[in-house]
């Protein structure tokens, strides 16, 4: 589906990360970073998180230490792609915790957190229910669509 809105006019490439390692000072985000620093310039970083339960957010601001914001450019993009499906993708703010997204705007990369909520949190962030069974099909595919639509959008 992505090959087919490809437009020559426009050079901005997407990369979707779910690397993990939150909890670990983002080793994945640090070991991604530097293998592809080259190959980022000028992209933008979208993290993907419980995409197939809760209330999908943008994640406005997040971050233990430092807290990092979402740049109005990324507020733009979802807000347009929020209208043209009708998915209502509210706002969100982590001050406990560090995502991938939040290290790559901390390091100078354009990024944006999109999640699902569900009671202040990532739905079943950390859980012992964190399980295939517990994501909800049509919550994922709706998702799904705003992430396509985002995608044309940027």
């Amino acid at each position: 589906h992505i090959y087919q809105f490809r437009n020559p006019d426009i050079n901005t490439e997407v990369w979707f990360v779910a690397l993990g390692s939150e909890l670990s000072q983002n080793g994945g985000m640090r070991a991604f970073l530097a293998e592809h620093q080259q190959d980022l310039r000028g992209s933008i970083i979208v993290d993907l998180d419980a995409q197939g339960a809760g209330e999908l957010c943008m994640v406005e601001s997040e971050g233990e230490y430092r807290s990092v914001k979402t740049s109005s450019r990324m507020k733009r993009y979802v807000k347009k792609a929020s209208q043209a499906t009708g998915l209502n993708v509210g706002s969100a703010r982590l001050p406990w915790m560090s995502s991938a997204a939040s290290y790559a705007i901390k390091h100078g990369y354009q990024a944006m957190h999109l999640v699902g909520m569900d009671g202040g949190k990532p739905a079943y962030f950390a859980q012992a229910n964190d399980v295939l069974e517990n994501i909800d099909e049509e919550t994922l595919n709706a998702n799904a669509d705003f992430v396509m639509e985002l995608l044309k959008n940027i």
